[in-house]
């Protein structure tokens, strides 16, 4: 048996064919319906902070949802980009909410309510220690947002779980194991899917990471194999042994490290992309060429107003969630 091997962490060269019909948002903003959608979702985030935006409202829905408990937590987002960015508010007014929540909308699961509020600040940001107040003092408001609902929790969107509890800005991350339960329900899809057994090999990239340790630890000793530079001297240890046969790689580090890794695939291997936002038009065609299979976790089912925008529409994020009996995992096809 071969000995894994030190991958080398530098982008694949392939030749791109065949493009996919793909319209992104930007795209549909040209047009003359998704110019008006892309206006009202905006004025709608505008209105919402013009007569909701205030505490003693907050306050009010509070005193009504400590008899209904209808109102189930406060979850905080952020733009993984300007896509992302201008699917919700204007740039002027994104200049204006760099570290200050603001409510953007809400969302159903399960019987509950979770209200959205968002920042514009960026992973860059969240991991420079220059703004370890900055995520202070998000971090206080947040609670006082959810004590001001009487919401049972608060929730984060992307590294911030990890870095506010690295950081020691918070004690709980319930995104962890929202997010753990909805991974091990889409690899159960997948594997049926794909027609692969229930003991296929699972390669997890991050396998060292905030939520990447959690999944490893809830997989089947013996069938996964984690993939992180931590720990390893800046390099990853690949299981080359895999090559050839059928397995399942789930990404649960950053955006970018999928590409990093598509010269070490091959097609038996098929890709579950955890990571926000998901696999862009280059990835999926760079995947499409090596002839993987790749699917991405959209979230779990819940209606929201206005819709999550992207790789999360008709659902929700993992990071959004809360756990219950009936909480189920959706995910889409990328290639």
């Amino acid at each position: 048996m071969q000995k894994p091997m030190t991958a080398a962490l530098q982008p694949a060269q392939v030749i791109l064919s065949d493009k996919r019909v793909h319209i992104s948002e930007v795209a549909e903003r040209k047009t003359a319906w998704g110019f008006v959608k892309s206006h009202v979702r905006r004025l709608f985030t505008e209105l919402l902070n013009l007569f909701f935006n205030h505490d003693w409202i907050f306050w009010l829905i509070g005193l009504a949802n400590k008899r209904t408990r209808v109102i189930g937590s406060v979850f905080l987002a952020y733009p993984a980009n300007d896509d992302y960015s201008d699917a919700y508010t204007y740039r002027w007014r994104a200049r204006t909410m760099e570290w200050t929540p603001r409510p953007i909308g809400f969302f159903w699961q399960n019987g509950k309510i979770g209200v959205k509020f968002a920042i514009s600040a960026n992973n860059g940001q969240f991991s420079d220690s220059a703004n370890k107040g900055n995520l202070c003092h998000l971090v206080q408001r947040m609670e006082k947002l959810r004590n001001l609902f009487c919401a049972k929790h608060k929730t984060f969107a992307g590294i911030l779980p990890g870095v506010l509890f690295m950081k020691r800005l918070v004690k709980e991350t319930p995104e962890a194991d929202v997010t753990v339960e909805a991974v091990k329900q889409v690899i159960g899809k997948v594997k049926s899917l794909e027609g692969l057994s229930e003991d296929t090999p699972v390669i997890v990239l991050g396998g060292k990471g905030f939520i990447g340790r959690r999944v490893v630890a809830s997989l089947p000793e013996g069938t996964v194999h984690s993939v992180d530079i931590a720990g390893n001297n800046g390099q990853s240890v690949w299981p080359c042994h895999l090559q050839g046969k059928p397995v399942l790689l789930i990404n649960i580090s950053l955006n970018s490290a999928l590409g990093q890794y598509i010269h070490l695939l091959w097609p038996e291997a098929v890709v579950v992309n955890e990571v926000y936002p998901e696999p862009n038009e280059e990835l999926a065609q760079q995947l499409k060429a090596v002839g993987c299979h790749c699917y991405h976790v959209v979230g779990v089912k819940a209606r929201a107003l206005p819709s999550f925008p992207g790789g999360y529409q008709g659902g929700i994020p993992c990071c959004a969630a809360w756990q219950s009996e009936k909480m189920e995992a959706l995910f889409k096809r990328i290639v």
